[in-house]
């Protein structure tokens, strides 16, 4: 008897004026979009869907047409010295403990499953994390950053998987150490999405009731050439104070310590959604910039001003990922 497949999620599809409405509105925050795929562009400027037609059995590749933008930011005209996590805080690290990270392993089967591309890097949509990776390095270095708070206006908008697509693709780089935290305190999911268990509590490391070195890990090495240069943050227990422990002074002090003891080149803050409570206002002071991620078929031009209005117009954003959602039945397209 044949096993019947669950029928395929389609991407909903933006109104055409909504949708010119949402990247003019992306427009104002850079220059420009760059894409690397041109049929995808021309597919979206009329409103088609490019995988509307592919067979079933080319569901995989439909969703690696990802095409992820960076978007160059003016440099924060508010606060002309370093940032909290300026290359100038970092710079000497005398109680570096990288080396002494407890690890963890890499569940290949969970990362395929959850589409992260760069980890096999098979499928050709990888190539648009990598540029994604080359411009945000970049980016950092012109400005002395390197705390980077990645969020989206909404749900579902693809947040934790272009964390974890970016951190992984970061961990090639030797020279690069990364750092990704799940700061998504309220509904955490970075440990499911790349195939880990965690009971760890995020909230209580904040607080100060654990050591950097028994509470961050570090990748194990592995087959897929995912470097030991990557450290992972991961919580496993529902913190329904968040915005309260990002205001405290305990918070700030803990990560200036991790700063000062793992000396990371690129820390990445997985947030919650920016119009979800007040989370990602309260840890704005904690990040140099933010990477915005906007969901083709969610979000609206509105949320993305909403969005940037809360984050404050001196936050910079560095860069703008447009892809479908997070979860079961990816769909990715670029513009």
């Amino acid at each position: 008897m044949t096993e019947q497949r669950p029928p395929r999620r389609r991407r909903p599809r933006l109104d055409p004026g909504e949708r010119e409405r949402l990247l003019a509105e992306i427009a104002t925050y850079g220059p420009p979009p760059v894409t690397q795929d041109k049929a995808i562009r021309a597919a979206l400027t009329e409103g088609l869907d490019p995988a509307a037609e592919a067979p079933a059995g080319a569901e995989a590749a439909a969703a690696a047409e990802a095409v992820p933008v960076a978007v160059a930011a003016p440099p924060r005209a508010a606060e002309p010295g370093p940032g909290p996590g300026s290359a100038s805080a970092s710079a000497s690290a005398p109680g570096d403990i990288w080396s002494s990270l407890l690890q963890v392993p890499v569940n290949e089967a969970a990362l395929a499953q959850n589409l992260i591309i760069t980890a096999r890097r098979v499928d050709p949509a990888h190539a648009a994390f990598d540029v994604l990776r080359a411009r945000l390095v970049q980016a950092l270095a012109d400005r002395g950053w390197n705390r980077v708070g990645i969020t989206s206006p909404t749900r579902d908008c693809g947040k934790t998987f272009t964390a974890a697509n970016l951190a992984i693709t970061l961990s090639r780089y030797d020279n690069c150490r990364t750092l990704l935290m799940d700061m998504d305190m309220r509904n955490p999911s970075l440990a499911k999405t790349i195939g880990l268990r965690s009971t760890s509590s995020m909230g209580d490391f904040l607080r100060g009731q654990e050591a950097t070195d028994a509470f961050i890990r570090r990748v194990a090495p592995n087959g897929l050439n995912i470097g030991g240069n990557l450290a992972l943050g991961l919580n496993g227990v529902i913190e329904p104070y968040a915005a309260e422990l990002f205001h405290e002074a305990r918070c700030a002090e803990v990560l200036a310590r991790v700063q000062a003891e793992l000396a990371p080149d690129v820390l990445l803050f997985d947030l919650p959604p920016a119009l979800a409570q007040d989370d990602v206002i309260a840890f704005r002071k904690h990040m140099d910039c933010v990477l915005m991620v906007v969901g083709g078929g969610i979000t609206r031009a509105s949320d993305v001003r909403e969005s940037v209005r809360r984050l404050g117009e001196d936050m910079p954003i560095v860069g703008v990922v447009m892809n479908k959602a997070e979860g079961e039945g990816i769909d990715l397209y670029g513009y």
